[in-house]
């Protein structure tokens, strides 16, 4: 958003009314605001700044309240240009890392990561599993079962498990899944999923590559099994601490929030998106693109193993929410994260 003119003075009053309504959940008033900034301005000067404010699409006022909250567009530049920095206290930082000291799998690392979002921000957290295809194979077995139909089970170095059933016009034996399944384990230990055809094909074209037969039914079963890789999975905590905010006693927004929460693929879209940029991304109310989460607002950033985008993670809650703790939130929890992947050999 292109920063417009708004003088000192109408930014001092801004983030106050910001940061009053985010911690009080009620409309402020110019009195609150003149005691806030220590009376440096008087209530009148105070009333007109805010008229102006209002104006401009700043701040609204609920009803016949004398006090005003921020609009969207008031939120957003207060994210982009007012909003203060906040770190988490080493303290912080050090529980974050010791709530990781338990987890086994990959599984439990997500399902924790979600959990922590969700009681650090008293919001929602989101986490995006690591993408399979970013992941590094370890092992993968192949075994026949009924009707040309082969099970791979594929393991990865991050401890991810995935069962894939695959069907084939024909028949392959034992004997074949063996050599298949040795032949990958043996090529492709430590090669990233998403590299393993171009590896393969490089492999094809080599002139100490002799097995063409066996390269094509690996391959075949290679291109069956990456087209069940594309769904992603996720991990959502923390529904019940939004449905109690004051915002959602409004039986119109709770609908919308409900039906958001049953249809949390919407959520993942918009994650998906932001992946494309690095960062951490805000989507304020109206910016979103589905009417189900217009009345919320989404913090997200990526996390990298690496250097590689794996997944993503957030915390999603209404509009009235305390941006800059959540920043920190999000970053310092991607940092942890992603030393704990890195760890395990993502």
């Amino acid at each position: 958003m292109r920063r417009i003119d708004l003088k000192s003075r109408k930014e001092k009053i801004l983030g106050t009314i910001v940061e009053t309504y985010i911690e009080e959940a009620k409309p402020v008033g110019s009195r609150t605001i003149a005691r806030k900034l220590h009376f440096k301005f008087s209530p009148a000067t105070i009333r007109n700044i805010m008229a102006d404010l209002e104006e401009e699409g700043y701040i609204t006022h609920p009803y016949t309240s004398a006090g005003r909250i921020p609009t969207d567009k008031g939120y957003r530049y207060y994210v982009d240009y007012l909003m203060p920095e906040e770190g988490l206290t080493p303290q912080e930082k050090k529980e974050i890392i010791q709530e990781y000291k338990t987890v086994e799998d990959i599984s439990e690392i997500m399902d924790k990561t979600s959990r922590l979002l969700a009681r650090l921000s008293e919001e929602a957290g989101i986490v995006v599993y690591p993408c399979l295809k970013k992941s590094r194979l370890k092992h993968i077995e192949l075994i026949d079962i009924k009707d040309n139909s082969v099970l791979m089970v594929l393991i990865t170095y991050s401890g991810l498990i995935k069962n894939l059933i695959l069907r084939f016009p024909h028949p392959y034996s034992r004997s074949q899944l063996e050599k298949i399944g040795n032949f990958f384990n043996a090529e492709l230990e430590g090669v990233y999923l998403s590299e393993i055809c171009k590896y393969l094909l490089q492999k094809r074209l080599s002139d100490d590559f002799s097995v063409y037969n066996l390269f094509k039914d690996a391959f075949s079963i290679l291109e069956e099994a990456f087209k069940k890789l594309e769904e992603e999975r996720f991990c959502f905590e923390g529904a019940t601490q939004i449905i109690t905010q004051p915002e959602f006693e409004d039986r119109v927004a709770l609908t919308k929030l409900l039906r958001l929460m049953e249809e949390k693929r919407l959520l993942l879209e918009i994650i998906a998106q932001d992946m494309e940029e690095e960062g951490i991304k805000v989507h304020i109310g109206e910016e979103n693109n589905f009417e189900e989460a217009k009345s919320l607002s989404l913090v997200t950033t990526n996390y990298h193993v690496e250097g590689n985008t794996v997944g993503a993670l957030g915390v999603v809650g209404p509009t009235r929410m305390a941006y800059a703790h959540i920043f920190s939130i999000v970053k310092n929890v991607s940092e942890i994260l992603e030393n704990i992947l890195q760890e395990r050999r993502l």
